[in-house]
This record gives structure tokens, C-alpha cells and sequence, in this order.
């Protein structure tokens, strides 16, 4: 039996925040694991003690939003997908995450590039100056 902690959060972070929740804490009972979930919306969040996320084997992330507080999970085996894929594919999340733990390909968090800031990660060259609209209307009216 796997010890999972999931973290859920939507866009308005209201009823499919909860039906994801709802879906992997019973996609977990079913396949035998222990599943809690952590959601994270317009009506606040309920964190997770640091002691059940130390005591976890691992970590999903249902969320269309950045996960607060993501850093609690540093070196966790992690799966992260868009709140939609926890709401109908549940059971198939645990799977999936289970066996890259066992095959050694799970992501950790706080490890790589998906620790780096997004700033970071898309950082664009600046544009030549030939290609540069000038003034307010970004020179929709002729140049100077």
C-alpha cells in the first residue's frame, strides 16, 4: 500500500477542485492506497500537516494553478496533471505514478527544470530593431 498526498486547485477553484479531490481519494481506496487530498481554492485551503507529506511515498498535483506552498514537497516522486485528468482518469494517475517510482523515471520535486521559476524557463531574445513598433499603437500609423 502506497502512501499518496495530492494537491487539487482549478481556475475558480470551486466544484472541480472537490470532484478531482473526490476522485483520487476514491481511486486510492479502491486500488488499496492511501490516498489524501489537499484542495486548494476560492474557499482556502486545508494544508497538509509537514508530517503526513513526510510520511508519503509520493505526490500528485491535479491543479490548472501554481500549487502553494509547493516547496513542502521538495524530493517527493511527483505526477502532475491538468485538475480534468484527476476528475476522469483518477485511477490511471495512481497507476502511472506508481510505476515510474518503480522503474525509476518519477520526477522528484524541487528537482530540475520544473523547480525553476517561469521566468526563468521562457526567457526571450530581444527583437532586432528592424522589427520594433514604435510608440502607443505600436506604430500602426507609419514610422518616425
Amino acid at each position: 500500500m502506497a502512501k499518496i498526498v495530492c494537491v487539487t486547485s482549478c481556475i475558480t477553484g470551486i466544484a472541480h477542485t472537490y470532484m478531482a479531490a473526490e476522485a483520487l481519494e476514491q481511486a486510492g481506496k479502491k486500488l488499496g492506497h492511501d490516498v489524501k487530498v489537499e484542495t486548494q481554492g476560492s474557499a482556502g485551503s486545508n494544508p497538509f500537516k509537514q508530517a503526513e507529506i513526510d510520511a508519503a511515498d509520493a505526490v500528485i498535483f491535479a491543479v490548472d494553478l501554481q500549487v502553494k506552498d509547493r516547496d513542502r514537497f521538495n524530493g517527493k516522486p511527483y505526477l502532475e496533471v491538468p485538475v480534468a485528468k484527476a476528475m476522469h482518469g483518477a485511477q490511471a494517475l495512481i497507476n502511472q505514478l506508481l510505476e515510474s517510482i518503480e522503474n525509476g523515471t518519477a520526477k522528484k520535486v524541487g528537482e530540475g527544470s520544473s523547480a525553476a521559476p517561469a521566468a526563468e524557463k521562457t526567457e526571450k531574445a530581444p527583437k532586432p530593431a528592424s522589427e520594433k513598433k514604435g510608440g502607443f499603437l505600436g506604430g500602426l500609423f507609419g514610422k518616425k
